[in-house]
Parts: C-alpha cells; structure tokens; sequence
C-alpha cells in the first residue's frame, strides 16, 4: 500500500492537527494540543520546517509529514506516543486506548489490531507507513454498518483509494449481505463466486450497473479487486 500523505493548513481542525502539535511538542516545539490549526500552530509548523531545512510555509503535507512523525513501538513513551494514541482513540473500535504518552500493551494491540486489518505487516511498530493510514484517515467509520455505507458510496463512484479506506471484513460482510441501506437507487443483483473472489452487482434505474469484487478473505483483506459500470 503506497505512502501518502493529507494536506493540513491553517484553519484545519480535527484529529490530524492533534497530532500535528502533539509532533511538533515531541520536537521541541510545543504548541497546545486543541485540535484547531491556528496562527500559533502554524508558527510553530514554520519553526519546526526552518530546523529540518524545509519551505517555512506553514502547511504540513508530503514533504513535512515524513520529518514531523516518529517511530514508536512498546516501551517509547512520550508525546509522539500520545499522538498515536489519540489517533486510535478516535476511530472508537471499542478499545479504549488512554491518552497517557506510554506505549504499553493495550497501545500495541490497538497498533497491531489496525495493521491487520489493513494488510500491513503485524509488528506493533508505527512507522512510516501506519503513520501515514492513521493520518490519512483510515478506519475511521464508528461501526460497520457506517463503514458499509461509506465503502459502497466510494465504489459507486470509481474510487478505490478511498473505498479502501472503510473495507474492513465486518464492513464487506454487510455491504454483500445487504445490512445497509444502498442509496441513489440503487438496487442489489446478486453475487456469485469464482476462483476465490465474490462479485456482486447493483443496478440503477437509469440502467447503469455497479459490479464489484473482493478477494476472499481468507488470503487476504476485503479490498476491492475491480469496479466495472455498464450501461
């Protein structure tokens, strides 16, 4: 799964900007953890960028990202840690996670639990790549039904990258057991399996037909394999 990384600038709010001031605390530019990008944030994103030899532009995106995140595992401490935990506080997966900056078990499991069912390696360790889904907003959905919801309204429109971005198991299971509503007209054809793989089909009154499929989850996550409309 590539790297990638969310723009955050001034006005932003939510979770993402907490974790960017808890970072920027955690590199000696501390700033209050409120979750709003405001003047005193962005100045401090600009001193922090003048110490890694970056543009001072105050926004934190592909280039800021990779040199504000730090590696953590079991045992680190800190506000770094925080910042993850923060972060898998807020999906409300059921575990609560203590926004305490120790790095303990109920932290890993929370940490592993989010790697397996995205596809990455289980080794507790965020890194580049597990910073990186916890920033750009994966699992986010509060329950599966949600999840569902989200995943069928990103492949009725063509887009993978966000599709995968709520495709637990749970979240498949309802979509292709239909325990969610499908909105826009849409309605449900049938599914059939082939070679590992279930494809399903929804049709629309104005014809067009959606054809997804996944890969079975046995050998892997339920992610999307293809997308094909027909008219």
């Amino acid at each position: 799964m590539p790297v990638t990384w969310p723009l955050v600038t001034l006005g932003a709010t939510g979770e993402d900007v907490k974790s960017i001031q808890y970072l920027l605390t955690a590199h000696g530019h501390p700033v209050a953890v409120d979750g709003t990008f405001g003047p005193l944030t962005r100045a401090a994103v600009e001193a922090f960028q003048t110490s890694r030899g970056l543009t001072a532009d105050g926004e934190v995106g592909p280039q800021t990202w990779p040199e504000l995140i730090v590696q953590v595992s079991q045992g680190s401490d800190g506000d770094a840690v925080r910042a993850v935990q923060s972060q898998l506080h807020s999906r409300g997966s059921g575990t609560v996670i203590a926004v305490d900056g120790i790095f303990g078990p109920m932290t890993a499991g929370a940490v592993t639990g989010f790697q397996e069912l995205l596809g990455l390696t289980v080794d507790g360790i965020v890194g580049p790549q597990t910073w990186s889904l916890l920033v750009d907003g994966y699992l986010t959905a509060p329950d599966a039904q949600t999840a569902a919801q989200r995943t069928f309204a990103a492949w009725s429109e063509h887009n993978e990258a966000a599709a995968r971005k709520d495709a637990t198991p749970g979240a498949v299971a309802q979509l292709f057991a239909q325990t969610f509503s499908a909105a826009d007209g849409w309605s449900f054809e049938g599914c059939q399996g082939a070679a590992g793989h279930i494809y399903c089909s929804w049709r629309r009154s104005n014809g067009k037909e959606l054809r997804i499929g996944v890969e079975d989850a046995v050998v892997a996550p339920f992610y999307a394999a293809d997308i094909v409309e027909f008219t």
